[in-house]
């Protein structure tokens, strides 16, 4: 600590901070963002607590003339396309853009509307795509993983980063691991029975560094880790907040990290808002509101874990790509950023 506080200008301001210290922990919290899956006007996002008085969808931010599609949030980084591909530290304020030219899906995820791109959509609700590092200079995977036939990955189901490596669940429970620095793929042959009418939430413990499986029914949630042998063990087993079928839209498990379990249950009706996120506390062994999505919030979202860090976002002069600094999708990063709170 002592090195890089003289070595680097930006870690020093943090080190200088008075919460640096025993405060560091609660300073930094986690956030949840929820944003539509098939690209967001507004973008919410909220603290990550175990219980909140009262219901909100959190900050947000409204996108006039452009939509954000996030692509993934990791070691304190997000990932996400503003009229072009940002990798950005809400935390640092730092962020980089990436020269996605090469890329052949991007253009279908966010180009235009369906007509355009015939397999768009399809290609929209998979997200499935590969940015890594190598060398501390980003850049765009060789290597593209998609939901087709052949790899049969779960539709829907946002991979898991853990160990420096990504990870897809397949339908039959097995994994297909994928280092985007040696752009080595290989399949981890673990199986799971998925139940009818079961909700599923594929996700790293950072707890206990380990893969987890949640699966859910609307009575109970069981969540499953991954072992050194391959198999999936159960470990712990949760009676479901109660939820009323007679108005039930959909309902949904949207996060977990080891240390709390979140759900979201979206009703009909005419309520201010129909969609409440639920938020379980592992070691108090309890439910709590956490808040609540839009009245025009469908079913189809997506909800990222964001955690703070230092991680720096380096710049590569030779592939650095310039825009003015007005620009518009500029400012909307920077709002985007100042969603996560850490005046706390």
């Amino acid at each position: 600590m002592a090195m890089m506080r003289c070595t680097n200008k930006s870690i020093k301001s943090y080190l200088s901070d008075p919460r640096f210290g025993p405060e560091y922990p609660s300073w930094v919290r986690s956030s949840l963002f929820n944003v539509s899956s098939y690209g967001a006007v507004y973008v919410y996002c909220q603290p990550l607590v175990s219980s909140c008085g009262y219901m909100s969808p959190g900050n947000e931010v409204e996108l006039i003339s452009e939509r954000c599609y996030f692509f993934g949030s990791c070691s304190g980084l997000l990932l996400l396309y503003i009229g072009c591909l940002f990798v950005a530290n809400p935390l640092t304020k730092r962020f980089r853009i990436l020269d996605h030219s090469g890329s052949k899906l991007i253009p279908k995820i966010v180009g235009g509307n369906d007509n355009s791109y015939p397999e768009g959509n399809i290609a929209r609700t998979e997200r499935a795509m590969c940015v890594g590092f190598a060398d501390q200079r980003w850049r765009l995977s060789e290597t593209t993983i998609t939901t087709s036939s052949k790899s049969d990955l779960t539709t829907r189901m946002k991979p898991a980063y853990l160990d420096n490596t990504l990870h897809w669940l397949r339908n039959d429970g097995s994994i297909v691991s994928f280092n985007p620095e040696t752009e080595r793929a290989c399949l981890i042959p673990s199986i799971f029975h998925r139940e009818p009418d079961t909700k599923l939430l594929f996700a790293e413990s950072v707890k206990i560094n380990r893969l987890t499986l949640i699966s859910g029914t609307i009575e109970t949630i069981s969540v499953y880790t991954l072992l050194g042998n391959h198999k999936w063990a159960l470990t712990r087993r949760i009676k479901n907040i109660s939820i009323d079928e007679n108005t039930l839209e959909c309902w949904n498990i949207v996060a977990y990290d080891g240390k709390c379990l979140v759900v979201r249950v979206k009703k009909r009706g005419l309520e201010s808002f129909e969609g409440v996120i639920h938020v379980y506390d592992m070691e108090a062994n309890s439910w709590g509101v956490l808040g609540s999505t839009t009245i025009w919030a469908s079913c189809v979202r997506d909800f990222y874990k964001f955690t703070p860090s230092l991680f720096f976002v380096e710049e590569d002069e030779q592939q650095m790509v310039l825009v003015a600094s007005n620009d518009q999708r500029i400012s909307y990063l920077i709002a985007i950023m100042g969603l996560i709170d850490t005046t706390k």
